[in-house]
């Protein structure tokens, strides 16, 4: 059974309203400014200057530049409680890892293959081949998610000792990449995606960014937070949640709404797993995502439509998740869907056999149900194509064949139902509807 997750998170309605109240509370200017040159440290007992510069500078002699911008007398004795301003450049910063929190296919870090719990370091290349996927975490469990065919440089990762301040910064060169980004509470700390034509700047949010090199397209897609994008020299543009925008748009504009799955209760029985959504207005395509978790942090498989239906390849039985969203003419992809879904695969495959026993016909209707234990069966034979009216409707049946003796001349039609017990739930599936022609008995 499928059941919805996440629903729309901006009403449509307001969301012109919703736009331009973001920019007026947060000024793009004053959201996403530099953080100050100077970091405060209030002096603790038995602190000296010495003592400070040897922990937290990059050059400890570089501690008299400090003692005169602060008119320190004696740098081995400091009254408790006062404020010293250090020039930020001067602070010692250290590289902090990020590991490989899943992944599948071919991916590569470095020359590298990936590996469960591998680190990644500043200056690594990371990159995922065709239908292959990568999520990385950070010490303060900000995920960077790369989907199939992406390539990013891990520009920067560090923080500055004194301050705690962290500094994280991904190149995309080509593909997707999705952030999730715990909210930071020091104003000199960041979080950047940068192309070759875009900076998208952000403090705690869910987002994406992607980059065609064939274009040169730089866009980005918000579902929470806030996002400060900037194109070239261009002045920059707040996009808040619920909004899109790109190199080509001159401002945020609103992204599509979550799509809706037609059935939400079918059960992934078939060999093939299809989801169909309701077409969506404005839609020119459609993406989809397979996911072994709701966050979507260990992702199995995507796929991209140009119609409201989505096909994958068999799966395990499980339970998964599916993340559907619609695209938009200006290539953003809209707000997501997350379903919940049982696979529960059940190839059902039936046969017929012709035979006499003396004067009468007989008729054996088979079937067999390979991925099915225990099972029980209901033949249902009929006039009617959509099963009302049955001639024949057993239920009950544990042998894999069913009798019928001389049916009278016609065109009948006939299923047989799968009902299996499995994990506390009932799971049924009839399969495909056969017809049979019976001419008149000589």
């Amino acid at each position: 059974m499928i059941s919805p997750i996440v629903s729309r998170t901006i009403s449509r309605a307001v969301a012109p309203l919703a736009l331009a109240l973001a920019l007026s509370v947060c000024p793009v200017a004053l959201w996403a400014k530099e953080p100050s040159q100077f970091v405060e440290y209030r002096v603790n007992r038995n602190d000296t200057l010495y003592a400070l510069a040897r922990r937290y500078f990059a050059d400890p002699g570089r501690y008299a530049e400090v003692q005169r911008l602060n008119r320190v007398a004696n740098p081995r004795r400091m009254p408790v409680g006062l404020v010293l301003r250090i020039p930020r450049r001067l602070l010692r910063q250290e590289p902090i890892p990020a590991v490989v929190q899943s992944f599948k296919g071919d991916v590569l870090v470095g020359t590298r293959g990936a590996v469960i719990g591998m680190t990644v370091r500043e200056g690594d290349l990371v990159e995922t081949g065709e239908r292959s996927f990568v999520s990385l975490r950070l010490p303060d469990e900000t995920t960077v998610a790369l989907p199939a065919r992406t390539r990013i440089r891990v520009q920067r990762l560090r923080r500055t000792l004194l301050s705690e301040s962290v500094e994280r910064q991904f190149a995309v060169q080509y593909g997707r990449a999705t952030g999730i980004v715990t909210p930071m509470t020091d104003p000199a700390s960041s979080f950047r995606f940068t192309t070759p034509h875009a900076i998208t700047s952000v403090r705690g949010t869910r987002f994406q960014v992607g980059y065609e090199p064939a274009g040169g397209s730089s866009k980005v897609e918000v579902v929470e937070g806030k996002v400060a994008f900037r194109e070239g020299s261009e002045s920059e543009q707040l996009v808040p949640a619920g909004f899109g925008s790109s190199d080509r748009l001159a401002a945020p504009v609103a992204l599509l709404p979550p799509p809706d799955l037609a059935d939400p209760a079918k059960v992934q029985d078939d060999e093939q797993l299809s989801f169909a959504l309701r077409p969506m207005a404005n839609a020119v395509g459609y993406h989809f995502q397979i996911a072994r978790d709701a966050g979507f942090i260990d992702v199995i498989d995507e796929t991209y439509a140009d119609t409201p239906t989505g096909a994958f390849p068999s799966l395990p039985n499980g339970s998964y998740f599916v993340r559907l969203s619609g695209i938009d003419g200006n290539s953003l992809e809209g707000e997501p869907a997350v379903y919940s879904f049982e696979r529960r695969l059940n190839r059902l495959r039936t046969s017929l056999e012709q035979s006499r026993a003396g004067r009468y016909r007989q008729f054996l209707f088979r079937w067999q149900a390979p991925d099915v234990k225990a099972a029980q069966y209901r033949f249902q034979l009929s006039r009617a194509k959509d099963g009302s009216d049955p001639v024949v409707d057993q239920t009950g049946l544990v042998d894999s064949f069913f009798i019928v003796t001389d049916l009278p001349g016609g065109t009948y039609y006939w299923r047989v139902m799968s009902i299996e017990a499995a994990d506390g739930k009932v799971y049924t599936k009839w399969s495909a509807t056969s017809e049979l022609r019976v001419g008149e008995a000589k």
